[in-house]
This record gives structure tokens, C-alpha cells and sequence, in this order.
């Protein structure tokens, strides 16, 4: 199990109820602009940072997790906090060993810049694009 005082990644909720942590490495770095991510995000992409779920533990609380569908029709998992609603994380039945962990909720989020930009095909028009990094109109 992830120590939250070792762990070389940590974050948790806005109310402090969930915390957790990861070790690098950090396998991808991206903003998803699905429609499911927006409902997610309150109008946005989802931010997030892959890493392997291996190396992901929750080490205070017990996050609520519900269930989605992604276009292809793999189950998605979903996780956020069930006192302040804060979403923390998921995984996809297509990709079992990655962890997609918002980057909002990570103590050094600053740290962290989206290095592609996936369903560009769903974005709004007006948000703006990180223009560096690599776009797909889907997944890759």
C-alpha cells in the first residue's frame, strides 16, 4: 500500500474526507473534452494524469464509484467523494491498468500540463487549446 507521506503524488477531495497517493511514473498527461468528462467537470474537460493503478491507493475514506459507458461501449468507473461530491478518479474495462486521476485534486497541481487534448470532436468552441500538445478529434 501507497504511505500518503511517501507516496511521491498525493491529493485527495475538497473536503478532506478522501486522500490518496501514487508513485510515477506518470504514463500520460491529458485533457478529455467527452461529453461525459464535461458532466464531470461542470462545463470543461477533465484533466487528468494516467498512472498504473497498481501504484494508486486511497489511503483515508471511501470514495463512491458509479458506472458509464464510453462510446465504444467499455464500462467506465468513476469515483468522487461522498460528502462534497469532488471528482477523484477512474478507470476504463479497456484500459484495466490505468488509473485516470483528476488533476484538480492533486496537492502540486501545477505541476501537471495536458500533453494531448482527446474528443476534440465533443469540445465547446470556445475553449481554449494548449497548443503544443497533440490533439485527436477521439481517442488516439
Amino acid at each position: 500500500m501507497v504511505d500518503a507521506e511517501k507516496a511521491k503524488h498525493a491529493g485527495g477531495c475538497a473536503c478532506g474526507e478522501v486522500r490518496f497517493g501514487f508513485y510515477e511514473p506518470i504514463m500520460a498527461m491529458v485533457a478529455c473534452h467527452c461529453r461525459t468528462c464535461q458532466y464531470a467537470s461542470g462545463g470543461g474537460p477533465a484533466y487528468q494524469v494516467g498512472v498504473q493503478r497498481s501504484q494508486f491507493r486511497v489511503t483515508r475514506g471511501h470514495p463512491r464509484e458509479y458506472l458509464t459507458l464510453s462510446e465504444a461501449g467499455n464500462a467506465v468507473t468513476r469515483a468522487f467523494c461522498a460528502t462534497c461530491g469532488t471528482q477523484l478518479y477512474s478507470w476504463s474495462e479497456a484500459s484495466p491498468d490505468v488509473c485516470n486521476v483528476k488533476v484538480g485534486c492533486l496537492d502540486a497541481s501545477l505541476a501537471f500540463k495536458p500533453r494531448m487534448h482527446l474528443w476534440l470532436s465533443d469540445a465547446p468552441r470556445w475553449h481554449p487549446l494548449r497548443r503544443l500538445a497533440r490533439r485527436f478529434s477521439k481517442n488516439p
